[in-house]
């Protein structure tokens, strides 16, 4: 059955397109080839038909041998006689085939890649530019040499070493490196039109990244006045701008289009170039010249074509080289994901944004479980689920350890964070059999550039993610109407504030007296921070931002040395003074804590009994067993230990139930309403009643009233503390006060 008969298997058959190819192209090739008659006989500058064959093997391989038998069979046949046509093209295939078959067996199964592969180049240049027209010479000037030829019908003389041959071997090896890629170019755009669609794609591609219209409208100006010149402009021979020097200023221009326009502009234009020179010759090219001029010329058009091309497939491989760089620096080699880095470049590339975090703490469990390959394999799968629902230009990307961020472009419709939450709950991953199906936590905020604090941002959605996981709900940072970027530029300036403060000895120390109705009263240290402008800040303002960036300790040990040494230092005027000091619940977690409060008080010769440690009731000390070790350290070492805000904790009567400790502080939303709220009076009533079962001492503070005082007398606190009793003021102004100012 006959096969339907289509362009492409036409032009892949040796009797289709191989065969009529050459028979269309050799007499172009031949009308464009410059021939010069001399007094010594004519010499060819240029030889394209050479050019030309090679370029239908690079396209077609083996096929395209019977079409240039034929094509060069008709082109001698109507120069020489019939015998010396044969001659020559038997002469012709047989270095075309030998050069074919040894660049074959070098370049492998890659015979046929485009210019400017760096890889091939070496091979090419060798069998293709060197070797085939050396071996074209060698038979040629046998061939003359032997009498098979006549000198007068060949290029060639009987004297191998004469400049006429030189020329003509020059003519040879500028044909295959100049014009070997214009013809291989043509050829292809003939056997698939698609392919010169490629190539115009390809141009801007291999140009440097900040190349623009100018650049190349002013070299393009540049080339075009020096065609001019060495082509319409006809003065004296002596004029420099006519001479052969000005051939040389081509090499620098063509050196800027080499390392800035890439490999294929570079040898494309250098190509059409020197075309033109070549067929306006009269004007550069002085008849009557020497053959030593003409060899110089010719050396120098070859050199120039050798440099000009390297340098460009050099510096197209460079910049290839740099892309694959980027590209590989803003995805994540292990899951395949863009990175951190690519999506603070994409936030600064676009106007305005939605950030969506995805955590999936239980990744964790899983890859412990079934290996890290899961949560590689998770991730990957998850980001190519959610594809569908993004637009062209958002993305998923990989962040360390557990989470994934999205980037969705502008501002979207709470209705789409929805579709992605429900995406994100509908998506199971099946391992090994099992489907695994962890919660998803789902944060989000829109952004503007620049984003300055891109890390930060991400921390704060983070922490809105575990509130999600919890709530089931995408939850949004910006609930309370300020922009996302502005808390995070002003958490950042807050915490550039502390540091300045605690290089700076920034921090006072403020001292608030609390009465025991025993007479053993003591006085509460209270932190206050001087900023940069010269204001004074409340713990409210400061402390939540030490305590997200890991500075309680750092805190604490600054209060404690500060009020321990005001003890050592005013003993005699203050000896009973005694001094409750706020530790944040993380400090109280530190393992050594206990041994370094007992080395500060070695170090000042001050009595445990004196200190205070006040810790305010969180999750973290009933979950963490060195918050329990510590307060019992603590204790033992002599020091006694407050739990602070007691009522509005965690868990508290369960804490109260486990806990060791000296004191309790009642919170001060249940005494300021005392008077006016049965309810908060029977749970100060409870309070006092169970700590008295734990022989637990109770503290009342926010007492602003003489009438609020005695209804807790009557309950049977212990302590009072507020503007009714004290006010706070400097720690430094107790000296001066006396020991009358701690028993009051």
């Amino acid at each position: 059955m006959l096969k339907k008969f289509s362009y492409r298997y036409f032009s892949t058959h040796w009797w289709g397109l191989p065969l009529l190819l050459p028979l269309m192209l050799m007499p172009v090739a031949g009308h464009f080839s410059v021939r010069l008659q001399l007094a010594e006989g004519y010499v060819y500058l240029i030889y394209l038909p050479l050019a030309l064959m090679v370029a239908m093997l690079m396209v077609f391989n083996w096929a395209a041998l019977p079409g240039l038998c034929l094509a060069m069979l008709l082109r001698y046949f109507s120069l020489i006689s019939p015998g010396q046509a044969l001659l020559v093209t038997v002469l012709f295939l047989l270095g075309i085939t030998l050069s074919w078959a040894g660049y074959r067996m070098h370049s492998r199964n890659r015979w046929g890649v485009g210019f400017g592969e760096m890889s091939q180049a070496p091979g090419r240049l060798f069998w293709l530019a060197f070797f085939l027209p050396t071996l074209i010479l060698i038979l040629l000037q046998m061939a003359v040499t032997l009498g098979a030829l006549p000198e007068g019908s060949a290029i060639f003389s009987e004297d191998p070493f004469a400049l006429r041959t030189l020329i003509n071997y020059q003519a040879l090896l500028l044909s295959c490196v100049s014009r070997l890629q214009l013809f291989y170019w043509l050829v292809r755009i003939i056997k698939n039109p698609r392919f010169a669609l490629s190539l115009w794609r390809r141009l801007p591609r291999q140009m440097a990244e900040n190349v623009h219209g100018r650049e190349l409208l002013c070299w393009g100006g540049l080339m075009i006045v020096m065609l001019g010149i060495l082509t319409h402009f006809r003065l004296d021979r002596e004029n420099l701008l006519t001479s052969d020097y000005t051939l040389t200023l081509l090499l620098p221009l063509m050196l800027w289009a080499a390392m800035r326009f890439g490999h294929l502009l570079t040898s494309l234009s250098w190509s059409l170039i020197m075309i033109v020179l070549y067929q306006l010759r009269e004007q550069f090219l002085d008849m009557p010249m020497q053959l030593q001029q003409l060899a110089i010329i010719s050396s120098n058009l070859l050199v120039f074509t050798i440099t000009i091309f390297l340098m460009a497939a050099i510096g197209t491989r460079q910049r290839r080289m740099m892309i694959k760089a980027k590209r590989a620096a803003l995805t994540d080699p292990v899951v395949g994901l863009p990175n951190l880095r690519a999506l603070g470049v994409d936030l600064a590339a676009c106007g305005h944004s939605t950030l969506c975090f995805l955590r999936i703490p239980e990744l964790d469990f899983l890859s412990r479980t079934y290996g890290l390959q899961l949560r590689i394999q998770y991730k990957r799968c998850l980001a190519d689920y959610l594809q569908p629902c993004l637009q062209e230009n958002e993305a998923v990307y990989q962040l360390p350890g557990f989470d994934l961020t999205l980037r969705l472009d502008n501002a979207p419709s709470m209705m789409r964070i929805e579709q992605i939450a429900t995406q994100l709950k509908n998506y199971r991953l099946t391992w090994d059999g099992l489907p695994l199906q962890p919660g998803v936590g789902l944060s989000f905020c829109s952004v503007r550039p620049p984003v300055g604090h891109l890390h930060e941002l991400l921390g704060e959605l983070s922490a809105m993610a575990e509130v999600s996981l919890n709530s089931g709900l995408p939850e949004n940072l910006q609930q309370g109407g300020i922009p996302v970027q502005r808390k995070v530029k002003d958490k950042l300036a807050m915490l550039h504030e502390v540091q300045f403060a605690l290089d700076n000895d920034k921090f006072l120390l403020l001292a608030q007296p609390i009465q025991g109705l025993r007479g053993d009263g003591y006085h509460e240290i209270l932190l206050r921070m001087v900023d940069s402008q010269g204001g004074l800040l409340k713990p409210g303002l400061f402390l939540p931002v030490v305590h997200e960036f890991g500075m309680s300790w750092e805190i604490d040990r600054w209060v404690l040395e500060k009020n321990l040494s005001f003890i050592a230092h005013h003993r005699e005027a203050l000896p009973a003074a005694r001094f409750a000091v706020n530790l944040f619940a993380s400090t109280l977690c530190r393992p050594h804590l206990a041994n370094e409060i007992a080395a500060m008080l070695r170090q000042r010769n001050v009595e445990a009994w004196q200190l205070i440690i006040e810790v305010e009731e969180t999750r973290m000390l009933n979950e963490l067993a060195w918050g329990n070790r510590s307060i019992r350290q603590l204790r033992e070492l002599g020091c006694q230990v407050a739990i602070d805000d007691f009522g509005t904790g965690y868990a508290s009567y369960t804490r109260l139930r486990d806990i060791q400790a000296d004191m309790l502080k009642i919170d001060g939303s249940f005494v300021r309403n005392i008077l006016t709220s049965s309810l908060d009076y029977h749970i100060i009533d409870s309070i006092c009643s169970a700590a008295r079962l734990k022989r637990m001492k109770v503290v009342a503070e926010f007492v602003e009233s003489e009438e609020v005082a005695a209804a807790l007398r009557k309950l049977g606190v212990d302590y009072l503390q507020g503007y009714a009793i004290g006010m706070p003021q400097l720690l430094t102004s107790l000296a001066s006060a006396g020991s009358a100012a701690i028993n009051p």
